[in-house]
């Protein structure tokens, strides 16, 4: 007899009764090797000095056997074997007879058996144990999935026990409640129950495997999982400079997307409101106004979407422009040039006059500079110059230096 059983963590609820018929007031010993488990049956047998169950030895998916010996009874022994048959309410012969001091019967199905041990000095003794194979199979589905969760299930299919007592043929059912076990791989947490939900599916493909436990003997079974969700996830460089900067985004952290949606400015804080400024796995963005950029990434698939803010901002420097105050065009290596220091800015121009009002140098790249080379080529004589530095920065500063410049060369 099968039943479907659903599984769930309960208390193991076994009903059992066994058998015991002797005709002599001794009880003879049966044993068992190889099983998973071993229970006593609950009807008893009643003798004048005890009450004895017998065992019903377990064995998972494979067949089970019995030895029958009489430790404390000397010389050679006689032993017989039935089988019970429950539709006669009666013990058929199964093996021997055979002599020696124990026996033991092996290849054993479902079912009872009893071992008949005399021997010459007027001793008949009887013994009767259980033999049940346990062959549990287990099943796994997905019953829902989503992109919030995926709810699972698990069911078992087992065989009943039934046995019987051969005294009174009453009829009884050893039985289990299942206990239940998941793992996900790559790993994700799933209760120990027959329904657990899992929140969050991982958007990768996942394979979970149930592990179902019935009276000690295991049945598993693994189905993998196509992804549905997607998740967001980037890195960018360089993380922060003078402007203009340009910025290089990788969405290689994400998974699962088919649709890339970029903000390299998030401040509205509603994604559905505001359209996207890339749409490209990996783009470029140039930075030119100072200040820091919170970045954010959605990624859709399907009808799951995911949003992901990047701790860290991008950071683009305030603009900055600082003249130097000490020119030696003397080939010593200190202070050779004339060179100002300029962050961040959108214009520049620099110009030199003598102190006729020439024009002697002019550069609009602040990152130049003014070796003392007058125009035509040739060396600046000693003196008094004059200088007219301008700048607009990208965060709309505007800067102006003029001063006097001072050429010393050594003789």
């Amino acid at each position: 007899m099968q039943q479907l059983l659903k599984v769930g963590v309960r208390s193991l609820a076994i009903m059992v009764f066994a058998f015991c018929a002797m005709t002599l007031p001794s009880i003879a010993q049966v044993s068992s090797s190889g099983y998973s488990l071993v229970v006593t049956t609950g009807y008893e047998t009643v003798y004048p000095d005890t009450t004895h169950r017998d065992n019903i030895y377990i064995f998972c998916h494979e067949s089970g056997n019995l030895s029958a010996s009489l430790a404390d009874v000397p010389g050679e022994l006689t032993f017989e074997w039935f089988q019970y048959d429950s539709l006669q309410n009666t013990f058929v012969s199964y093996s021997g007879p055979e002599t020696g001091s124990s026996s033991s019967v092996n290849g054993l199905g479902n079912g009872g058996y009893r071992a008949r041990i005399t021997n010459g000095d007027g001793l008949d003794t009887l013994f009767m144990a259980w033999i049940f194979i346990n062959n549990p199979s287990a099943s796994a589905n997905v019953v829902r999935h989503d992109c919030q969760v995926i709810d699972l299930l698990g069911e078992v299919v087992a065989e009943d026990f039934i046995y019987f007592n051969p005294l009174t043929s009453g009829r009884y059912v050893l039985t289990d409640e299942p206990a239940f076990s998941w793992e996900a791989d790559p790993f994700v947490p799933v209760a120990s129950r027959p329904d657990p939900r899992v929140w969050n599916p991982p958007p990768v493909e996942t394979s979970y495997t149930l592990t179902a436990l019935y009276l000690s003997c295991t049945a598993k079974n693994t189905i993998i999982e196509d992804p549905v969700a997607t998740r967001a996830g980037f890195e960018f460089e360089p993380g922060e400079g003078e402007a203009p900067l340009e910025v290089m985004f990788d969405a290689g952290k994400s998974l699962n997307a088919s649709e890339y949606q970029w903000y390299f400015d998030y401040r509205t804080g509603d994604l559905d409101t505001e359209p996207p400024d890339d749409t490209t796995p990996d783009p470029q963005y140039t930075y030119y106004i100072p200040g820091e950029y919170d970045i954010t990434l959605r990624t859709v698939n399907g009808l799951c979407d995911d949003v992901f803010t990047h701790p860290e901002p991008v950071r683009v420097f305030p603009s900055e422009l600082e003249v130097p105050n000490v020119f030696s065009p003397d080939g010593d290596g200190d202070s050779d040039v004339f060179q100002v220091r300029a962050v961040s800015m959108r214009d520049f121009r620099g110009i030199i006059y003598n102190r006729n009002g020439r024009k002697v140098f002019e550069w609009s790249d602040p990152s130049e500079s003014w070796d003392g080379t007058a125009a035509g080529g040739g060396i600046a004589s000693p003196g008094t110059y004059f200088y007219v530095i301008t700048g607009l920065g990208w965060d709309d500063r505007e800067y102006e230096f003029t001063g006097p410049l001072y050429i010393y060369r050594g003789r």
